[in-house]
């Protein structure tokens, strides 16, 4: 085999190169490295792949929009554009995600845990709101937190009771608090309590404040049953389930004829699916991190209806409802996050009529009581939420002062 060789100035001689390496002397070499160059941008222009369906829990750029008075801007607003939609992107990104699971067992994304035995859990949900750090207790909430959130809830209370309105309060555990033992193992927290504890136990002064702290319930549910999905960060119907018997036996001290189904009245039915919303995170929902649907389907269906919603409560808020002639309980508003969506089901063949808020915020809907006047109004919330949510009513309440 021909050797470079070097010269008497160390330099090697051009020439003693073999000629397919020979610089000049390939030209396609400069064109496959201008192609490689320009491949992403000819697929945002003429769509040579299909993107794959990767959810990052975040907005990705809008297109750049060109203003004379800010060109400076527009040059930033294009890069960022460029980044989230260069071709190919999400091909590279579920490359980049399959290696880095694959061959280090770690996450590629401050999004998501990769826990024990194929279990993962919510990291950082937004810029505001860890779970992760949440789960660390490496703050709790200050003690004017904790009288600001009491009063609050007090406050919805008083309001709601003044008209004959029940009220419930219900926080839904994170996976993490439920199924800590799937946690890494290097993962410790700081304090003995969390910023549930705090407002548990704040709201445990007032007269029998109606709060459903269901963390007793699923834990004793997990010895029987997998309450909770592996792959997603919601509980499975199983954990619906438990925590619909919770708020019936609430209702039950105001209802005592109120029929309370078990377990029993329905079939359990287990399928195999693609991976819920972290396992989609992380774009490998397919094949890594799959999951069994637990899904209850009940012995003796009930009809019930879906009404379209009537108004518009604000962006990000969603409206919707159900109606059910054959049940006994009167109308319920229930103001809630997506953990209800499992919930749903369970509820509305109970109900007569259920009117569904579905709010991040977690605002007092005080128009729309008014106008549906129902004889219960429901507030349910994730735990995580805690960790950035700051609790505001409208005007025309009441006095929200501390005792």
């Amino acid at each position: 085999m021909t050797r470079p060789v070097a010269d008497d100035k160390g330099s090697f001689n051009r020439r003693a190169l073999p000629h397919r390496f020979a610089l000049g002397k390939n030209p396609g070499l400069p064109l496959l490295f201008l192609l490689l160059i320009f491949l992403p941008l000819a697929d945002m222009v003429f769509k040579i792949c299909e993107p794959l369906p990767i959810k990052e829990k975040r907005r990705l750029a809008d297109t750049p929009r060109f203003e004379w008075r800010k060109p400076w801007s527009f040059l930033e607003e294009s890069e960022s554009y460029f980044n989230d939609h260069f071709g190919f992107r999400t091909h590279l990104l579920y490359q980049h995600n399959r290696l880095t699971v694959g061959l280090f067992g770690v996450s590629p994304t401050d999004k998501v845990i990769i826990g024990r035995q194929g279990w993962l859990f919510m990291a950082r949900e937004s810029e505001t709101r860890n779970e992760l750090d949440y789960f660390r207790q490496l703050t709790l909430l200050t003690p004017q937190q904790v009288r600001h959130w009491r009063n609050m809830l007090r406050q919805r209370r008083r309001w709601l009771e003044e008209r004959g309105i029940a009220y419930m309060f219900i926080v839904v555990p994170n996976k993490s608090t439920v199924y800590s033992e799937f946690m890494p193992a290097n993962i410790r927290r700081r304090h003995g309590q969390s910023r549930l504890d705090q407002l548990l136990a704040a709201l445990a002064r007032e007269d029998d404040f109606p709060v459903i702290d269901l963390r007793e319930t699923l834990a004793a549910a997990k010895r029987s049953y997998r309450i909770y999905n592996k792959t997603d960060s919601h509980w499975n119907e199983l954990g619906a389930f438990f925590a619909f018997e919770k708020i019936m036996a609430r209702l039950a001290r105001i209802y005592p004829e109120l029929d309370r189904p078990a377990l029993e009245d329905f079939i359990i039915e287990y399928s195999d699916r693609n991976g819920g919303d972290l396992a989609l995170m992380l774009s490998l929902q397919k094949v890594q991190f799959r999951e069994q649907t637990i899904r209850l389907r009940p012995k003796i269906p009930v009809a019930t209806r879906l009404l379209r919603p009537k108004r518009s409560l604000g962006p990000y808020i969603r409206e919707t409802s159900s109606e059910c002639p054959s049940a006994t309980l009167p109308t319920l508003l229930l103001v809630h996050d997506s953990f209800v969506h499992q919930l749903k089901p369970l509820l509305n063949p109970r109900f007569r009529r259920i009117i569904y808020i579905w709010d991040w915020g977690l605002h007092f809907f005080k128009d729309a009581i008014e106008e549906e006047k129902p004889e219960i109004v429901i507030e349910e919330i994730t735990e995580r939420v805690l960790a950035d949510l700051v609790l505001e009513n409208p005007p025309g309440l009441g006095p929200a002062t501390d005792r």
